[in-house]
């Protein structure tokens, strides 16, 4: 769980940002890269609405297309669309698959 000290972005809890945030490593993920960041494996994003949900993600996917050379992502949504789950394109697809299944179910 991050707070503001640890959030990278800069965005918990301020206008437009999201109202909490966390990170864990994945298989794949880079386990050298900054304790906090998207490249160890998944962030999860919660916010307010879903249409901040939706911006951030879009948001991100338009950087990711239009500069290649940061990565890419997988983008999950809660069924209520406020919650984000992005997982780091590093982690193979069949491991992503699975996150998406998991994100699916609990939201039975």
């Amino acid at each position: 769980m991050q707070d503001e000290d640890t959030d990278p972005n800069n965005l918990l809890g301020r206008p437009n940002g999201y109202t909490s945030r966390a990170s864990a490593d994945l298989p794949g993920g880079d386990t050298t890269g900054d304790k906090y960041s998207i490249d160890r494996g998944v962030v999860i994003e919660v916010f307010s609405s879903a249409g901040d949900a939706d911006r951030r993600s879009t948001y991100i996917q338009g950087l990711l297309k239009n500069a290649p050379i940061l990565g890419t992502e997988y983008h999950y949504r809660s069924s209520d669309g406020t919650v984000l789950v992005r997982v780091t394109g590093r982690v193979k697809p069949t491991a992503a698959k699975k996150i998406e299944q998991a994100i699916a179910q609990l939201q039975e």
